[in-house]
């Protein structure tokens, strides 16, 4: 096998130089965001950047946001690509919006009351589920016979109503035979995805580990035909490379493993951009700003690598018990909608809209309605002038099978083209936006907002020259009329105001990493609102407050140079701004390294007067007399697992470490084996 060069996270800073182009093998790395698909083509060895792309996102359909971004890195020679590694918000998006599929979820010896008691069932992430007898004790005893009768007569009974099954045993990582006997009972009744609990996590904590395996059975068709789409593409394309995905702690996986564990790329694409300014900007220690068009992600890079949260990553309300990145996510980024509150208080997202600037720059009829209200008298503008609704694509309402009257008139209308709600409204004959009810066609992704964002005010001082910025100026000129705003000072004080919330977000995500820190999600009380505010602005005349991070400040996204600057300045930290800086997250799903966990759970069983040392992992289960044979089995047996997963994950020549872990009564021995993915040539392909 050959040996290949190590990843230089400073290499991604430094040019080629080689001559040696001819020679160069390729590698495509995608990320699909909420707002932007972005797209890089890389020389693997030198690590130079060839060509990037960024395109808006395709909501409706990702996998043809992918193709955009591969033309647009016009790729010679597809047979140089050696590999594409791809992040994606699918995951956490599709649980956000909606579109994860139903799921069935059979709790195997779980105490209904208990549950119930504690509220917990809205912790399961689906409303189909259902409580039967078995299970095992701590020791991994069976704690009754597993009811196979009735697992089977519920299967029958929902089987039509849920797309996937989904099976947690209580205490399956310490036995997982009921999970393995019910999964056979399914297989005899349907055909639908099976996913068991213990196969994601050896957590004991039963509920994370059964929405955890809710989750992700909930996410198993729509990642499948996500990966089909991609996969297509790239044969389109002609490229024919070993497609990985990028996990939520930023190492990655063949997208086969994706399509059976979909849960395991939740916050997939913060942790690409966390890997990615780590590769071109070669601090091993510091902070990751991701400025996006959604939110703006944080992350913290100690020695080289990632930091992980022990929590498990959370998707909305739902907890899992799925490792990822450590990742603070603010609610505010470019496209956040601008909004004014009581007294015409700026109010900045938490949702996210399509900038004014841009949809007047795609239709000439939102450019020449906003700026028609140049020539209408002020006293008669409303906020409903400058907010539009429109459509991604046409939608037939038969076909969608909607029936309501009031939202057929509306589709019908937006099939036109956008529209203010002013005109909508007028359309429709009713007073209020409240009248239409709406909220179901917002829901479904059917309908987007436009209105007044950041990108326009960026436009407004000339820090963006993308799109229409005579309109974003109408916009502001309006909203400032209406709500008695100084227009001079408007834009200046609204992006200082986004500046103070990227800090906060900062600085309570910073204070937090310290182990044993008890702090609150955000500062509270008038003295701490008190402090921070002074260290950001400075006003006090009798007293000075300074907050300055320990760590330089990396800035990715398009607008890190704007807005994570000025963090950056605030803290009183270096600010680096990596060479492809916009296009970072893009790199970073494909500079992470491959990744293998495995685990053994040690743990004693006693029968009476004798007594045993059980080793499980994961389906495989071996007794012996003596803990210390049983200790050197069990970290054997996990090391030669990793090393054996990570090489068929195609890494090359992986390094395994392995360690012991105390958890109460039982011992986890973790086998980690990294190594850097091999090229499409080293597969045999």
């Amino acid at each position: 096998m050959k040996t290949q060069q190590p990843f230089d996270p400073g290499a991604g800073r430094r040019g080629l130089g080689s001559g040696k182009e001819k020679q160069a093998n390729y590698v495509v790395g995608i990320d699909t965001g909420g707002t932007y698909t972005d797209g890089v083509l890389m020389d693997y060895r030198s690590r130079e950047v060839l060509a990037s792309g960024k395109t808006l996102t395709t909501r409706e359909d990702l996998a043809s946001g992918v193709v955009s971004v591969l033309k647009m890195l016009k790729i010679k020679d597809p047979s140089r690509v050696k590999l594409v590694g791809i992040s994606s918000t699918l995951a956490t998006n599709s649980v956000a919006e909606g579109k994860a599929r139903d799921v069935g979820l059979i709790l195997i010896g779980y105490d209904r009351e208990l549950v119930a008691s504690f509220g917990l069932e809205e912790k399961l992430s689906t409303p189909y589920f259902e409580f039967f007898a078995g299970g095992h004790s701590s020791q991994g005893e069976e704690q009754a016979p597993v009811d196979l009768d009735g697992i089977r007569a519920w299967v029958e009974e929902n089987k039509d109503n849920v797309d996937a099954f989904a099976i947690s045993s209580y205490f399956s990582p310490l036995n997982p035979s009921h999970e393995e006997s019910a999964f056979q009972v399914i297989r005899d009744v349907c055909d639908h995805p099976v996913v068991l609990g213990h196969q994601l996590s050896t957590q004991l904590d039963s509920v994370k580990r059964a929405a955890t395996a809710s989750l992700n059975a909930s996410l198993v068709a729509v990642m499948h035909e996500f990966i089909e789409a991609v996969k297509a593409s790239l044969k389109n394309q002609e490229i024919h490379a070993p497609l990985m995905i990028v996990k939520g702690d930023g190492s990655l996986m063949p997208y086969t493993e994706a399509m059976e564990k979909p849960v395991e790329t939740v916050l997939s694409g913060p942790a690409a951009s966390a890997i990615g300014g780590l590769f071109f900007s070669g601090h091993s220690n510091a902070l990751m700003i991701d400025v996006g068009g959604t939110t703006t992600d944080m992350a913290l890079i100690e020695q080289g690598q990632v930091t992980v949260s022990d929590a498990g990553a959370r998707v909305g309300e739902i907890e899992t018990a799925v490792k990822a990145a450590r990742i603070r996510t603010a609610c505010v980024g470019c496209d956040s909608r601008i909004s004014f509150g009581q007294g015409g208080r700026v109010e900045i997202g938490p949702d996210r809209v399509v900038p004014l600037c841009r949809l007047a720059s795609r239709y000439s009829r939102v450019r020449e309605a906003v700026m028609g209200l140049k020539v209408k008298d002020s006293i008669h503008w409303k906020i409903s002038d400058i907010e539009f609704w429109f459509l991604h694509k046409s939608a037939d309402p038969e076909e969608l099978g909607i029936s309501e009257h009031r939202h057929i008139q509306l589709l019908n209308l937006l099939n036109q083209g956008p529209a203010s709600i002013t005109a909508i409204l007028e359309a429709l004959g009713v007073h209020h936006r409240v009248q239409i009810k709406a909220d179901p066609l917002f829901r479904q992704g059917l309908i987007e907002q436009a209105t007044l964002t950041p990108t326009d005010l960026l436009h407004i001082n000339g820090q963006m020259d993308t799109w229409d910025r005579d309109v974003a100026r109408q916009t502001m000129v309006c909203a400032c009329d209406m709500f008695s705003r100084d227009p001079k000072t408007f834009v200046s004080q609204t992006l200082d105001q986004i500046i103070s919330m990227m800090v906060e977000e900062a600085v309570v995500f910073l204070a937090g990493q310290e182990k044993g820190a008890d702090l609150p999600d955000m500062v509270d009380g008038h003295w701490g609102r008190w402090f921070l505010e002074e260290s950001i602005r400075g006003k006090n005349a009798h007293l000075s407050v300074n907050i300055s991070s320990r760590f330089p400040v990396i800035g990715i996204g398009a607008p890190a140079g704007i807005f994570v600057k000025r963090v950056a300045e605030t803290l009183k930290a270096p600010f680096v701004l990596p060479a492809h800086a916009h296009v970072a997250n893009a790199a970073g799903a494909v500079a992470g390294s491959v990744v293998a966990e495995k685990e053994a759970i040690l743990y004693a069983q006693e029968a009476g007067d004798s007594h045993c040392f059980i080793v499980q992992i994961g389906d495989w289960r071996m007794s012996f007399n003596e803990y210390e044979e049983a200790l050197s089995h069990a970290r054997k047996k996990v090391g030669k697992m990793a090393r054996e997963v990570a090489e068929g994950a195609g890494a090359n020549d992986p390094q395994v470490k392995v360690r012991a872990v105390t958890e109460g009564a039982l011992e986890r021995i973790q086998a980690r084996a990294v190594g850097n993915p091999r090229l499409s040539e080293e597969f045999g392909e």
